[in-house]
């Protein structure tokens, strides 16, 4: 039987843009108040949900900052060359435990990272240029040359892991499936949407969730988690009250702990285990 443990609740009211999980089993978390034009970043345990620091601010910049990446204790951040404008300026690192700015670099863009080194450009007319930076310091250690002479470097950057996640896949398309439907059937009527729902399916339960049409322009986004091995209901959560349109992308899996955002202002994790929960 699995078992079902909630890990922790982070809300604090505000809008949650972003969240990332670091190589430290945190989780950095930012929140948007679109209103207010204001933004702040935190960081939890992502087990327990204690927090290494809340509601920080960076360079005086109330909203135009966002996050570029993360790896080992380290946070990279960029402000935005121009307001309501895509484009990315300076690298800005900080410490995870603290929260605390390491270095900032005003002239480069970021690129890529990783374990020992953080990649950026300078934006040139016809191509671009681009320098490795010690992680650790900001200190400009090489330059790698233009697009062409860079990108043999820049390719061989080692990705970002992600063989310990399980990300959502869709629903509708995967409908046939009997192993799939003989457990979302029970739970879908003439007033539910699945359309757009979206499933991630492990050996011994199963994570979905459906839209429920309240309002002919408006619907309730259900997370249901279902005992395989029992074939019933664990866990019936709500990820939004009231939503114009389907939302993907709303739950994720880290080994076996869920984390998803209920009605865009809480960040909820929950451990599923077939043995005891912890």
């Amino acid at each position: 039987m699995i078992k079902v443990q909630k890990l922790f609740s982070f809300n604090q009211g505000r809008n949650i843009w972003r969240i990332i999980l670091t190589d430290l089993d945190q989780i950095v978390i930012e929140e948007r108040d679109i209103n207010k034009k204001e933004v702040y970043f935190s960081c939890i345990d992502r087990i327990s949900g204690k927090s290494f620091w809340k509601n920080k601010t960076f360079l005086d910049e109330k909203f135009w900052i966002g996050i570029e990446g993360t790896i080992g204790n380290y946070l990279i951040l960029h402000q935005f060359q121009k307001p309501d404008m895509p484009n990315h300026k300076k690298i800005i690192a900080v410490d995870l435990n603290s929260g605390e700015i390491l270095w900032v670099n005003d002239d480069l863009t970021f690129y890529n990272l990783d374990e020992h080194y953080v990649y950026g450009f300078i934006p040139r007319f016809e191509q671009n240029e681009f320098f490795k930076l010690s992680i650790e310091s900001g200190e400009i250690l090489d330059n790698l040359g233009n697009d062409e002479e860079a990108r043999p470097f820049l390719d061989s950057i080692k990705e970002k892991d992600y063989s310990r996640y399980s990300f959502t896949q869709n629903l509708n398309s995967n409908l046939n499936d009997e192993s799939i439907t003989k457990f979302v059937n029970q739970f879908i009527t003439d007033s539910y949407y699945v359309s757009f729902c979206e499933y991630i399916n492990r050996s011994s339960y199963l994570i979905f969730n459906v839209y429920d049409k309240i309002e002919p322009k408006s619907l309730i986004n259900r997370l249901i988690i279902v005992d395989k091995l029992e074939g019933k209901p664990i866990l019936i959560e709500t990820l939004n009250r009231a939503t114009p349109a389907p939302v993907p992308d709303s739950f994720f899996l880290f080994d076996d702990d869920l984390y998803f955002i209920k009605d865009k202002v809480e960040l909820i994790g929950y451990r599923l285990n077939s043995e005891e929960a912890l």
